[in-house]
C-alpha cells in the first residue's frame, strides 16, 4: 500500500509538470501567441491520456509471454487489474510529459489542429512502442523489451521521454520551418525576446517539483534509496543553472534569463536517467554537462536556421543524449545491475540513442513531411503576422487591440481614433499614454495645418525627380491663378517662366534650386503674367523616399515698396541720422518685448502682497480682540474656580437639587478640563498671531521704499509661511531647516522684493528635495540616526562690513552644468506643465542685479547638493527709479 500511495503522490507531482511547461512556453513566447501555447499544453494532455488509456498503455506495457500488443489490453480497465492502476497513472502522466515538448518547439506558427495530430501521432504510436522496446515489463522488474534485454538503461526517461519528445520536435521543424522574421540575410539569428519572462521562471520553478516525482517515482518503491535519487535529481539541477549563469556571461556578458532557467531544465533532463545508480558528487557533473551540451545543441541549431521557439531540442536532446550517455560513463555496475562491462554499456546506450532518433525523428518527418505535401501544418502569413490568439481561436488581447488602431492609424492617416484604456493594466496605461501622444500630434498637426492653410506664401510639395506637384496650399492658388484641381499632377517648371530650351532638363533645374536655396525667380500665373517670385527649395528624405518642399513668395509688394523705399530714401538727406533712430528703435523694442514677456506672467501675481497684506490685516483685528479677552477669560475662570471651591468648603450639606446638578454637569471633571480649554484657546491664538506677524513681514507691502531691515525675519517669515511644505508628507519624510545666522547688520533694501527672492529659492530647495526623495536619494523610512535626511541649509554672513552673502542650499540631487547656465534665462524651467512658469529665477536676477546692486549665482555637484548665494551691499545708491516700477515684479514661481 505504501507503494501504490507513494506512486499517486508522484504522479500528481508530474502532472505539475503540466501546468509548468505551459508556464514556461507561454512565458517565452511572444504575448500574442500565449493563448495558443497555453491552449495546446491543455489540450494535449487531454489527447495524450485519452489515446494512451485506449491503447498506448496495452502497446507499451504488454503482458503476451512474447512480449507483442496485447488486444485485451485495450481500453485499460482499472476494476479488472486494480492494483496496476496506479502504475497505469503513473505511466499516463509519463506520456503527457513527452507530448507536450513539441507544442514549445513549434510554437507561433503551426495550426491547432496540425499540433493536435502530432500530439496523437507521438502519444499514440511513437512514444508507446518505443517505451515498450526499453521498459516492457520493468513494473515486475523483468523487461522482456528487446533494448531492455540487451541491457539499455534509461531509470525514468531521458531518451524514452524527453529524447523522444525531442526528436519529434526536430522532425515538427524541419517540415513548418522557421517563424517569420528570424532568420535573414543580413542578420542570421534574430532573437524573439518572450512576453513573460518571470512566468517561465515559475514554469521551471513547477517543473523542478514535477521532476521529483518524476525522478523519484519511476523507482516505483519508497525506501531509503528514493532520498538519493531526489538528492541527485535537485543537484544536477542546480548545477545545470549555475553553468547555464556561467556561459551567459562568457556568451553574452550578462546572466541570460532563458540560459538559467533551460541549463537547470538540461541538468534534470540529463540526471533522469541515471539518478538511482551514481554517486552525489557525479549526479552534480552530469548536470552540469547536461547544460553544455545544451548550449551546443542551441548553438548549433541557430547556425543551422532551424528555429525552436524555447529550445526545447537542446534541451532534451542535448541533455537527454547526455544523460544516456552518462549511464554507462558514471553509472555504478552494481546498482545497474545489467552484467555490461562499461565499454558494453556504452554501446548499448547508444545504439538506444541512435535508435530513438531514427524512429522518434525519421517516422515522424516522414509522416509529416507527406501530409504537409497535400494538408499544409503551418498557418498563414497573415495568420501568424497577426497572431495565433487571434487566427487560432479568436481570443483578443488588450495588446492586438492596440496594434489594430496603431494599424489603423499608419494606414489611414486618421490620428482620431483612439485605443482601449485600462488604468489597471500594464497595455492599458500604454493605451493611455499612446492616446495622450496621439491626442498631442493631432493637436500639433492641426496647428500646423492650419498655419499651412494660413501662410501668405504658396507652400508646394512636389515629386523627385519628375516635379510632379502633391500638395498646394490655398495661397498657391492666388498668387499662380490656377485652381486646386489644376495645380495637382502639373509639373513645378510651368509655375516659372524658364527659357524654352531648359524644359526639358527638370532633375537640372530642380538640383540648382536646392543648391542655390532661396533665389529670385520669375514666375508665371495661369493668365501668362509674369512677375517677381523668391523662391527656397529643400529636399525631404524618409528611407529611401524623398520629395521636394517649396516655398513661394510673391514679391510684387516688395518689389512695389522697395521702390517707393528707393524714392523716400532719395528725399532723405540725413540718413545716417535716420538709422542711428532705426537702431535706438530697434534696441527699445527689444527691451520693451522683454518686459512684456515678464510682465505678463507677473501681472497674474501683482496683487499678491496688497493681498497679503490686506488678509493679515484683517485677520489681525479679531485676533487681538479674541487675543486680548482670553487673558480676562483666564482670570475670571481662576477666580470663578477659586469662588467655587471656597463655596464647597463653606457649603457642607448643600441641597439634594444642588447635588443632583453637580452630579449631571460633572463639576470635578468640568473644573480640570475648563482651565485646558482655556489654555488651548490661548495657543491656538498664539499660532495665529505669529502667521500674521509672518505674513506682514513676508508682503512688507508697507515698506514699499528702501528701508533699513534684518533680513533675518524676512527668512523667519517665509519658512513660517512654508512650514507645511517642510512637514512630512505621505511617503515624502520631512525636511531639516539648519540656520546658520552670522552676526550682520541692518541692510538697507526693498524688503518685499528681497522677501520674494526668498521665498523662489526655498520654494525651489524644497521641491528639488521632493524630487530626490522619489528618486530614492533619501531612505523613506529608516530608524538609522546615521541616515543622510533631506536638509536645507541657510547661512548668512558679513563681508567686509561692506556686503552680506546669503547662502540657501539643499542636499538635493543637484543641477547638471548645461542647465545652471540657463537658470536665470526667463521662462527656461526644468518643471513638468503646470508646476511653474520659469520666471522665479530670471525676476529673483532682476531683483538682485538691478534694484539691489548685487549679483545672484547657483553653484552644484551632481547627486550631491544645490547651493544658490546672493550678496548685496549694506547701502544702497539711490537712482531715479521709483520702487514703483519694480513692485510689478513681485510673483511667486508656484
Amino acid at each position: 500500500m505504501i507503494d501504490i500511495l507513494w506512486l499517486l503522490v508522484c504522479s500528481g507531482l508530474v502532472f505539475l509538470m503540466q501546468p509548468g511547461f505551459m508556464c514556461l512556453e507561454s512565458g517565452l513566447t511572444r504575448s500574442k501567441n500565449s493563448i495558443n501555447v497555453a491552449v495546446k499544453n491543455f489540450a494535449d494532455f487531454g489527447i495524450s491520456v485519452t489515446l494512451f488509456w485506449a491503447f498506448g498503455y496495452a502497446l507499451m506495457f504488454s503482458k503476451t509471454p512474447t512480449g507483442g500488443i496485447d488486444l485485451q489490453a485495450f481500453f485499460f480497465d482499472t476494476t479488472s487489474s486494480p492494483g496496476e492502476a496506479a502504475f497505469f497513472l503513473f505511466q499516463t502522466m509519463f506520456c503527457s510529459t513527452a507530448t507536450t515538448i513539441v507544442s514549445g518547439a513549434s510554437a507561433e506558427r503551426m495550426k491547432f489542429g496540425s499540433y493536435l495530430l502530432v500530439a496523437a501521432l507521438t502519444s499514440g504510436l511513437i512514444y508507446p512502442i518505443f517505451g515498450h522496446w526499453a521498459w516492457n515489463g520493468i513494473e515486475t522488474n523483468h523487461l522482456t523489451g528487446w533494448l531492455g534485454q540487451l541491457g539499455f538503461v534509461d531509470a525514468a526517461g531521458s531518451t524514452v521521454v524527453h529524447s523522444i519528445g525531442g526528436w519529434v520536435s526536430l522532425a515538427v521543424l524541419l517540415v513548418i520551418g522557421p517563424r517569420l522574421g528570424r532568420f535573414s540575410t543580413d542578420k542570421p539569428s534574430q532573437q524573439m525576446r518572450g512576453s513573460n519572462l518571470q512566468l517561465s521562471v515559475l514554469g521551471a520553478m513547477l517543473l523542478w517539483l514535477g521532476w521529483l516525482g518524476f525522478n523519484g517515482g519511476s523507482y516505483l518503491h519508497l525506501d531509503i534509496q528514493v532520498t538519493t535519487i531526489i538528492v541527485n535529481t535537485i543537484l544536477a539541477g542546480t548545477s545545470g543553472m549555475l553553468i547555464g549563469v556561467v556561459l551567459g556571461w562568457l556568451l553574452h556578458r550578462r546572466p541570460e534569463v532563458e540560459l538559467i532557467i533551460n541549463g537547470s531544465l538540461a541538468g534534470l533532463v540529463a540526471i533522469t536517467a541515471s539518478s538511482h545508480a551514481v554517486s552525489t558528487p557525479m549526479a552534480s557533473i552530469i548536470g552540469g554537462i547536461g547544460a553544455i551540451f545544451m548550449v551546443l545543441v542551441s548553438v548549433t541549431l541557430q547556425r543551422w536556421q532551424i528555429d525552436d521557439a524555447v529550445d526545447a531540442v537542446a534541451v532534451h536532446v542535448g541533455g537527454g543524449v547526455w544523460g544516456t550517455l552518462a549511464v554507462a560513463i558514471f553509472g555504478q555496475p552494481d546498482l545497474l545491475n545489467t552484467g555490461l562491462s562499461r565499454s558494453e554499456q556504452l554501446l548499448v546506450q547508444l545504439l538506444g540513442i541512435g535508435v530513438s532518433f531514427l524512429w522518434g525523428f525519421g517516422l515522424t518527418w516522414l509522416i509529416l513531411y507527406t501530409i504537409n505535401h497535400y494538408f499544409p501544418l503551418r498557418v498563414s502569413v497573415e495568420a501568424e503576422t497577426t497572431g495565433l490568439n487571434i487566427s487560432e481561436h479568436g481570443a483578443k488581447t488588450e495588446i492586438y487591440d492596440l496594434f489594430e488602431v496603431m494599424e489603423y492609424q499608419a494606414r489611414t492617416q486618421d490620428f482620431r481614433r483612439r485605443v482601449p484604456e485600462n488604468q489597471f493594466t500594464e497595455v492599458g496605461q500604454i493605451g493611455f499614454r499612446y492616446n495622450q501622444v496621439m491626442q498631442a500630434l493631432e493637436d500639433s498637426l492641426t496647428q500646423t495645418q492650419a498655419i499651412i492653410e494660413n501662410a501668405t506664401d504658396a507652400l508646394i510639395t512636389f515629386a523627385n525627380p519628375t516635379g510632379e506637384i502633391l500638395r498646394i496650399n490655398p495661397s498657391a492658388e492666388t498668387i499662380f491663378g490656377y485652381p486646386a484641381t489644376e495645380l495637382i499632377g502639373m509639373s513645378i517648371l510651368h509655375l516659372f517662366d524658364w527659357p524654352t530650351s531648359q524644359i526639358q532638363e527638370q532633375k537640372t533645374l530642380l538640383e540648382k534650386c536646392l543648391l542655390q536655396g532661396r533665389q529670385a525667380v520669375v514666375g508665371r500665373r495661369a493668365n501668362g503674367s509674369c512677375f517677381p517670385l523668391e523662391a527656397t527649395i529643400n529636399e525631404a528624405k524618409f528611407g529611401y523616399q524623398s520629395f521636394f518642399m517649396g516655398t513661394f513668395r510673391d514679391l510684387s509688394p516688395h518689389k512695389r515698396a522697395e521702390e517707393a523705399l528707393q524714392q523716400a530714401e532719395e528725399r532723405l538727406k540725413t540718413s545716417l541720422e535716420l538709422k542711428r533712430k532705426n537702431d535706438q528703435l530697434k534696441h527699445t523694442l527689444k527691451e520693451l518685448k522683454k518686459t512684456q514677456i515678464q510682465l505678463i506672467q507677473s501681472e497674474k501675481m501683482s496683487s499678491l502682497g496688497q493681498l497679503v497684506a490686506g488678509i493679515a490685516h484683517e485677520i489681525n483685528n479679531p485676533v487681538n480682540f479674541v487675543y486680548g479677552n482670553l487673558i480676562h477669560a483666564t482670570n475670571y475662570t481662576r477666580d470663578v474656580l477659586n469662588l467655587l471651591d471656597l463655596y464647597q468648603q463653606e457649603s457642607v450639606n448643600p441641597s439634594e437639587i444642588i447635588q443632583q446638578e453637580i452630579e449631571s454637569i460633572d463639576l470635578e471633571f468640568l473644573k480640570d478640563d475648563f482651565p485646558k480649554i482655556v489654555e488651548s484657546m490661548q495657543v491656538g491664538a498664539d499660532r495665529i498671531r505669529d502667521i500674521v506677524r509672518s505674513l506682514r513681514t513676508f508682503s512688507r507691502h508697507d515698506e514699499a521704499e528702501l528701508k533699513q531691515v534684518n533680513l533675518h525675519e524676512g527668512v523667519e517669515s517665509t519658512l513660517m509661511i512654508l512650514k507645511s511644505k517642510l512637514k512630512p508628507q505621505g511617503k515624502l519624510t520631512g525636511i531639516e531647516v539648519i540656520k546658520d545666522y552670522g552676526n550682520i547688520p541692518l541692510v538697507e533694501c526693498y524688503p518685499g522684493l528681497l522677501n520674494q527672492v526668498f521665498m523662489n529659492l526655498i520654494n525651489n530647495a524644497i521641491d528639488a528635495l521632493h524630487d530626490s526623495m522619489m528618486q530614492d536619494k533619501f531612505s523613506l523610512i529608516s530608524c538609522d540616526k546615521s541616515q543622510i535626511q533631506p536638509q536645507i541649509v541657510i547661512r548668512t554672513l558679513s563681508v567686509n562690513h561692506q556686503r552680506i552673502l546669503i547662502e540657501i542650499a539643499d542636499n538635493g540631487l543637484g543641477i547638471p552644468k548645461e542647465i545652471r547656465s540657463k537658470l536665470f534665462d526667463p521662462f527656461f524651467t526644468t518643471k513638468p506643465v503646470g508646476k511653474g512658469t520659469g520666471l522665479g529665477l530670471s525676476i529673483s536676477y532682476q531683483i538682485i542685479v538691478e534694484h539691489h546692486k548685487g549679483r545672484i549665482w547657483c553653484e552644484s555637484e551632481l547627486g550631491e547638493y544645490t547651493k544658490f548665494l546672493i550678496e548685496i551691499p549694506v547701502k544702497q545708491i539711490l537712482e531715479s527709479k521709483t520702487y514703483k516700477d519694480s513692485e510689478q515684479l513681485l510673483t511667486v514661481d508656484s
